[in-house]
This record gives structure tokens, C-alpha cells and sequence, in this order.
């Protein structure tokens, strides 16, 4: 048990310097994501295309320049702190296939549990700013399938269970870095969603659970791919969904992305 919840024998201020680093590369992955998004409409802009007037493109645009955003903050820190094997990957084997069907199971039964008790308990859930964009225009779900496992997934695993979880992992158990990862990873996702109060809160918990069960399989696996793809699928199943029900071919559900 100790192996799991306890600490890992790094001193109180390490474990310290640990969380303000998780909590620094969550400001800096968006920040620099904000910084590439600006750029990239700029330039854009210079050779006549006006993103603005495009709204699939812009949001298209939005979703591959934060993963872009991401992947050059986590670069820069490990650039910054010479920690060059913070990163586990490598090509999938049968068994981190396996894991990748599993968590992917995993976070559908949580996420079917989780609705389930909230409902019974008749609160609200706030939703992500892109899925209400998707119901207004079905042309733009169609895009967001295939960014959601070549850009999204992969971008926010490298960010969150890569680098962030990674860097507690280096003065934590598995548990407590799982758990702090996930809840920067929860709290993260404020900027994406429409609502207040209650919902938002209920939102960020549902992420908050859904991002453990990434972690566990990133911590089991040492495999950042896998959790990648779990993240990836599970987000295009959903806008699979959102759009036949957007299309007219199914009656309305509220989808609940990663």
C-alpha cells in the first residue's frame, strides 16, 4: 500500500517544488498555446486568409495550435531543467493494446456511473464551449473526429500525464501524483466550458475522475501512447455521436469531452 499512497522519500520542499512545477507547465502549456493561436492567425492573416470568417477553420485552427502549444512548453521545460527522460513512450505492444481497450471501457462505465449519480442528484453539468459549437454546425463535428485522436489526445496526455504527472511522479507515490495531475487536469478545462456555478463544478470532478483513470493506465503501462489513444478514441466516439444527433438520427444527449 505504502508503494502506492505513500511518498517516495523526497524531502518536503522537493514534493513542494513539484506541484508549483505541475501547476507552472498547466499556465504555461495555455499560455503558450494562447501565444502560437495569435501568431498563427496573424500569419494567416498576412497571405489573405481570414480565420475569422471561417468559423470550422478557426476552431480547427485553434485545436491544432494548442497542441502545438502544448508540445513546445513541455519541450521548453525539458529543455530548461535537462530532464530529457521525463517522457515514457514507445510503440504499443499486445499488452498496452489491451490496457488501451480496458481504460477505454473504463472511463465509458465511469462516465455512464458518474452521469448517473448526477442525475439522481438533479444538478447541472456545464459543457465544453466546442461540443454547443458542433450542434450549431454538424460540418465542423466531422473535423473534430479525426483531431481528436491525431491532436487532442495526444496533445493533453503529453502535457498532463506525460509531462506534469511525470514531474510529481519524481516525488511522489503513484497515487497522490495521479491525483494531482488529474486535478490540474480537471480544473484546466474552466477555459473550454459554457455555464457556471454547480455545473462547472460537476464538470471539472467527472474530468477530474475520467483523468485518474488515464493516469492509472499511463502509471501501469509506462506508456504515454496509451493513454494518448484512450484519450483520443474515447473523445472521437463521442463526436461520432454528436453527430448523429446533430444530423437528425438520434435524440439528443449531452457528450462530455476530454
Amino acid at each position: 500500500m505504502d508503494e502506492l499512497t505513500g511518498l517516495s522519500g523526497a524531502s518536503t520542499e522537493a514534493r513542494l517544488r513539484s506541484v508549483g512545477a505541475g501547476i507552472g507547465l498547466t499556465v504555461a502549456g495555455f499560455v503558450t498555446a494562447l501565444v502560437v493561436l495569435l501568431l498563427g492567425v496573424q500569419v494567416l492573416a498576412a497571405v489573405g486568409i481570414p480565420v475569422q470568417e471561417r468559423p470550422v477553420l478557426a476552431i480547427g485552427l485553434a485545436i491544432v495550435l494548442q497542441g502545438l502549444g502544448f508540445g513546445i512548453a513541455v519541450a521548453v521545460y525539458m529543455a530548461l531543467t535537462r530532464d530529457f527522460d521525463l517522457l515514457r513512450y514507445r510503440l504499443p505492444t499486445l499488452r498496452d493494446l489491451g490496457w488501451a481497450v480496458g481504460g477505454l471501457i473504463a472511463l465509458f462505465v465511469g462516465y455512464a456511473a458518474i452521469a448517473a449519480v448526477v442525475s439522481q442528484l438533479g444538478l447541472d453539468t456545464a459543457q465544453n464551449s466546442i461540443v454547443e459549437q458542433g450542434r450549431q454546425n454538424p460540418e465542423l463535428v466531422l473535423y473534430l473526429i479525426p483531431l481528436a485522436i491525431l491532436v487532442v489526445g495526444p496533445s493533453e496526455e503529453l502535457l498532463f500525464r506525460g509531462a506534469i504527472q511525470g514531474v510529481l511522479r519524481r516525488a511522489y507515490a503513484p497515487v497522490p501524483a495521479i491525483v494531482i495531475a488529474s486535478a490540474l487536469f480537471g480544473v484546466a478545462h474552466v477555459f473550454a466550458l459554457s455555464g457556471s456555478g454547480t455545473g462547472v463544478i460537476v464538470y471539472i470532478a467527472v474530468t477530474f475522475v475520467l483523468g485518474c483513470i488515464l493516469g492509472y493506465v499511463y502509471e501501469r503501462t509506462s506508456n504515454l501512447v496509451v493513454p494518448a489513444l484512450i484519450h483520443g478514441v474515447y473523445n472521437a466516439i463521442l463526436f461520432s455521436l454528436l453527430y448523429v444527433q446533430v444530423s437528425g438520427r438520434a435524440c439528443s444527449y449531452t457528450p462530455l469531452t476530454l
